[in-house]
């Protein structure tokens, strides 16, 4: 089954065409859409009440919850059957294109991370410098990937199968944003905290460290040997990629916080943590 998968899965030249600037364009109008219905009509009319007078990030995290189930699933699909022929050699890896399906995810990740950054800049919750920096950057590497034709084997896992932490997410940040969620549903805010943190430690801890050093071993190899088509693009890409792992490092380490926080039974409240600060 896998094999006929990828034997039947399209390859796309590298290079951003009109289509894409239209299909990234269309998402980003649909997103705001959707998300101006929401927060404008939608929440303050149908939502809880203790919800209805901050509605703007109840419609956040419910218009995230699209892009990133899409993103999970198709990332997840593409390497688990797209990725089984043609990748096996560091070059292979560096700049073979990827096939459409795959490549229509990182175009939505594209689109989803210049819409976040929007978002974003509108809320105090959401502004903090290391996370416009990760919408920013992961969009930059989203293009250029794309365009150059270069680290798109990668960016099938770090813009797809990563996402697939953030879904339970969602429900955490729900009840880290509106504290009465979590005192109305503590067994649904107790489960989703356990799934986030066991798949953030296994996806965003140790398969993306794993990925990460077999990304620098490419890239040292193709450095080494003469054959990077982009030296210097292939440097950049490690500068960020470090730049990532650093901020899996410290969500980690919110993560185990929280966690003894917990535990303990006697911590503060996230939410009024966020207020302090």
């Amino acid at each position: 089954m896998a094999f006929s998968f990828a034997r039947a899965a399209k390859e796309v030249p590298p290079g951003i065409t009109s289509d894409d600037v239209r299909y990234i364009s269309i998402t980003i109008a649909a997103l705001t859409c959707v998300f101006a219905t929401l927060n404008r009509f939608l929440c303050p009319k149908f939502a809880p009440k203790f919800m209805r007078k901050e509605p703007f990030l109840l419609a956040f995290e419910l218009t995230c919850f699209a892009p990133l189930a899409y993103c999970a699933y198709v990332g997840t699909r593409g390497w688990l059957y797209d990725l089984n022929v043609g990748y096996e050699t560091p070059h292979q890896r560096l700049h073979k294109p990827l096939p459409l399906s795959s490549r229509k995810m990182i175009l939505c990740n594209c689109a989803f991370q210049i819409w976040d950054f929007i978002i974003s800049l509108r809320h105090a919750q959401l502004n903090s410098i290391e996370m416009l920096m990760h919408h920013a950057l992961a969009a930059a590497l989203c293009l250029a990937g794309l365009h150059i034709g270069f680290g798109q084997y990668y960016g099938l896992f770090f813009m797809g199968v990563t996402e697939t932490s953030s879904l339970p997410l969602v429900w955490v940040d729900l009840g880290k944003y509106y504290p009465e969620l979590t005192k109305r549903c503590p067994g649904m805010d107790l489960l989703a905290k356990v799934i986030f943190g066991l798949m953030f430690i296994a996806v965003r801890d140790v398969l993306f460290m794993k990925h990460s050093i077999t990304l620098w071993k490419d890239s040292f190899a193709v450095l080494a040997a003469g054959t990077a088509k982009f030296p210097g693009v292939t440097k950049a890409f490690l500068v960020t990629n470090l730049f990532f792992n650093v901020l899996q490092i410290a969500w980690t380490k919110k993560l185990l916080d929280g966690l003894l926080d917990l535990i303990n039974g006697g911590g503060k409240d996230e939410a009024d943590k966020d207020k302090e600060e």
